[in-house]
């Protein structure tokens, strides 16, 4: 496969966390709820919609980022492994795409960010 289709297909599912963490950073950090407030009260009016929300948006916040790094990882990264006398030696090779890169680099840092807004919300001691 090409590797700009698998950029951008990498940039399409990249596009819902990036959307939810810069929804989030405008709205708690800024105060502009103008990318937030809509989709939050098209949940929040519904307690069933929250619910499927809930369970749902892990699943496509991190598998969209998961698969994202691993299209584009399979894009530059070639590994080999080979047997030199008794040894086992193996290599890493990196193709430097940048756009592959990029999107690579976005999903680390967003995947980043989730794990991290996951602990801080669910295991920081509040008194």
């Amino acid at each position: 496969m090409n590797d700009y289709k698998l950029a951008g297909a990498g940039f399409a599912f990249l596009f819902a966390p990036l959307y939810f963490v810069t929804a989030s950073l405008l709205k708690y950090e800024l105060g502009i709820g103008l990318l937030f407030d809509p989709p939050d009260k098209a949940l929040m009016s519904d307690p069933e919609n929250l619910r499927v929300f809930n369970l749902v948006s892990p699943l496509v916040f991190l598998g969209g980022l998961g698969v994202a790094l691993l299209l584009n990882a399979y894009a530059v990264l070639r590994l080999n492994v080979g047997k030199e006398d008794s040894s086992i030696v193996g290599t890493v090779r990196l193709e430097a795409r940048f756009w592959n890169i990029a999107v690579m680099a976005v999903s680390l840092m967003l995947l980043v960010t989730l794990v991290d807004y996951f602990f801080a919300e669910n295991f920081v001691y509040r008194s």
